[in-house]
């Protein structure tokens, strides 16, 4: 595997020692017992209600949320590669974009311009929509557009309250596509707002950064009619103008207005069952540019009007006296629409185009539980379909319709309190619809479908210690985007043509890993966590542009390979704690005419330590980040003779406080980039000739919350 630099191999070696340290398994480690399926299904609820008591309040890796399997589990007890973001963090961060939640996530790199609010995630080397599932309470966030926004999506930060990560097909579970694998936003209920004996509470949070002199404003409101029915509101607004990068100068365009809320309400018509409804409306205005920091005078420039509209309905019931019902059914809908008038060059002045891409779907699944041959079963099966419509009066946006739908059945059996197996098998198909480019258009379609399987296999040698190996296989179909499309830049122009000879790609991926729990290590009371984990994927026909030949069209240019290692390291005490989080990955295409070419926008090599210091009673929390970004190879897609270029990696410092001074009243405050590092995230479509960088400067951040409730 390749090292790009000394730092990184500083990077490693830290993520070493630190493993090294958590693996000596301590004499006076809690001991606790696994009991099988039933025994994890009661953890949750402990968990819970050991953060109510805040008696051994549980670390991030702690967190109960969604795994691999689509059961919810703690972080730590998944046998997968997962990352959880809560709202302790995010409190932490002060995120202004989406990209900025996953800034220290192993094997993630979100990425963006600055002058468009999208985001774009790429996990392991994977990016594009359909290689990496994104949902917002449950419904995909499908959206593209020409250019470098292909597989963006807009999702304003301060609507999150937890944000986590599944990486590799091991989630094929969670739907068609995916190989790279699923990133999940969560907003809160009324029931994570509402303190318990509080019937209606109501709070402001007013923010202000100055670097681009922006301000925000999130006002939050919950009522809890009874027992059974309660309601959520929020809204935010975001103004920024442009910021300034490490060097002082204003990087221009990168100004916008944002805003977005959404309103949620829980029923539950009776013991055991509950519906939550939900619709969440963004609007983000800005100005984006044909180039990202070109200065060519003639750079086109849009002024930008993007709405996206989420809504969904979810459904669960589960029985106390029934082991063989855990039952969910989801229906969502989402519609991202983006509309831009050109305002430069003068000739141009008024053109108009849109972007329009909506999705329909839904998905079912029931968990059964129950015990045979001194085992402890959970098999879990369900069903899933999406409908997406996309439409633009641009040539190389690839209209048309899209049809994903398929069907899963997975086995857990957990034996006695050291082994635990599951299996699984997915089904998945779908359909394009769309038109050819020829004089005059014809209607095409193309179709397909397949099987994949996972297996997993963990063991637990000592208490504390989960040791675990994965085979698992992804399914991507390729997207309207490749097989429609009818122009483009690099020289193609009109002369893209469409390909309905594209195959579908196929990861197969060899994963293992390592699970540490331990407490009361070094002192009483303290936590230790740690994930790591090796993994190998093998990409079939990847899909791709081929630059070398006109007339341009996306082709399944040859298989790709992505290879690496993930950790994060967690250790808690009663007035601190420690966090540290660092990926080394290689991916690239290993045949065709890119063989031995790196992926486009593949993750850098990331190292990423936290530390924090409790005071007052636990009611202020200071603390700083170290984020180190590793040098990234860039190749020529045109010419793949050409001697590769190679971007430097930067390191940022990050400092925060956070300071709870009553029940109603809190005070977040930040410095981003304290040391005010001039860089530009090589993974951005940031233009090579621009007159600035791209990061943000120096940046101070302050918020206060205040709240009232009753």
């Amino acid at each position: 595997m390749r090292l790009t630099s000394n730092k990184t191999l500083m990077a490693s070696t830290a993520l070493a020692f630190a493993f090294g340290l958590c693996a000596a398994p301590p004499a006076a480690a809690q001991q606790e017992q696994k009991r099988g399926a039933a025994a994890k299904a009661d953890r949750p609820a402990k968990a819970s209600q050991q953060a109510k008591t805040g008696q051994n309040e549980p670390t991030v890796l702690d967190l109960i949320t969604i795994s691999a399997t689509m059961i919810k589990t703690a972080v730590i007890e998944s046998m997968a590669a997962i990352s959880a973001i809560d709202q302790e963090d995010l409190d932490r961060i002060q995120p202004d974009t989406a990209a900025d939640i996953f800034r220290t996530t192993p094997g993630v790199a979100a990425s963006m311009n600055g002058d468009d609010p999208a985001t774009a995630i790429n996990i392991r080397g994977l990016e594009q929509y359909g290689r990496v599932v994104v949902t917002l309470d449950g419904a995909r966030q499908d959206y593209w557009r020409v250019g470098h926004g292909s597989g963006s999506f807009y999702v304003e930060p301060d609507l999150v309250k937890e944000a986590t990560v599944i990486r590799g097909p091991v989630s094929n579970a969670y739907g068609s596509g995916g190989i790279g694998g699923v990133v999940s936003f969560e907003t809160k209920d009324a029931g994570d707002f509402l303190k318990q004996e509080e019937r209606w509470a109501l709070s402001e949070k007013l923010g202000y950064e100055d670097n681009g002199d922006g301000f925000t404003t999130s006002t939050t409101g919950a009522y809890r009619f009874s027992d059974d029915a309660d309601i959520i509101g929020n809204l935010i607004y975001r103004d920024r103008d442009s910021y300034t990068d490490g060097n002082g100068d204003t990087v221009p365009w990168t100004g916008e207005s944002i805003t977005s809320g959404y309103m949620k309400a829980t029923l539950r018509p009776a013991d055991g069952h509950e519906l939550k409804l939900g619709a969440i409306l963004q609007r983000f205005n800005d100005q984006i540019t044909g180039s990202s920091g070109s200065t060519s005078p003639t750079l086109s420039r849009y002024d930008t009007n993007t709405t996206n509209q989420t809504y969904t309905a979810a459904y669960t019931w589960k029985p106390d006296d029934n082991e063989l019902i855990d039952f969910s059914a989801n229906a969502y809908h989402n519609r991202t629409r983006a509309e831009q008038t050109q305002v430069w060059p003068v000739s141009a002045i008024g053109n108009f185009r849109y972007y329009d891409v909506a999705t329909s779907g839904f998905n079912v699944k029931n968990s059964s539980r129950f015990d045979a041959r001194e085992m402890a079963h959970t098999l879990t099966y369900g069903l899933d379909y999406y409908y997406l419509e996309a439409s633009s009066e641009a040539a190389h946006f690839g209209a048309g319709e899209q049809q994903g739908y398929g069907g899963f059945l997975q086995w857990q059996g957990d034996y006695s309190d050291w082994l635990q197996m599951i299996a699984a098998i997915r089904y998945d198909g779908y359909q394009l619809d769309g038109e050819t480019k020829t004089l005059p258009p014809e209607e095409a379609s193309m179709s397909g479908d397949r099987w994949s399987p996972r297996l997993t296999v963990g063991v637990t040698p000592l208490e504390g210690l989960q040791l675990y190996g994965t085979y698992s296989e992804g399914y991507r179909a390729p997207g309207l985007q490749d097989v429609y499309r009818g122009g483009g830049a690099h020289g193609g122009g009109d002369s893209y043509v469409p390909n309905l000879l594209l195959q579908p790609e196929t990861a197969k991926n060899w994963e293992t890993g390592v699970n540490l729990k331990y407490d009361d290590v070094l002192t009483a009371g303290d936590r230790v966590r740690a994930k790591v984990n090796v993994f190998h994927t093998d990409i079939e026909d990847y899909i791709d542009v081929d630059l070398t030949v006109l007339p341009r069209t996306a082709i399944n240019i040859g298989d790709a390979r992505l290879k690496g290692i993930e950790a994060e390291i967690v250790y808690d005490y009663d007035w601190g704690f420690v966090n540290l989080a660092g990926a080394l990955i290689d991916a690239k295409i290993v045949s065709g005419v890119y063989s031995g070419q790196a992926l486009n926008n593949t993750p850098l090599d990331r190292f990423a330590a936290t530390i924090g210091f409790r005071m007052l009673e636990d009611q202020l929390t200071v603390g700083a980040q170290y984020i180190s970004v590793g040098e990234i190879t860039r190749t020529s897609r045109t010419n793949p003779n050409a001697t590769p270029v190679v971007n430097d990696g930067f390191e940022l410092v990050n400092v925060f406080a956070n300071w709870r001074v009553n029940d109603h009243a809190k005070l977040d405050f930040g410095v981003d980039n304290i040391f005010n590092t001039a860089y530009t995230d090589p993974q951005s479509a940031w233009s090579t000739s621009a007159a600035t960088e791209q990061g943000k400067g120096r940046t101070f951040k302050v918020a206060l919350t205040g709240r009232i409730g009753g």
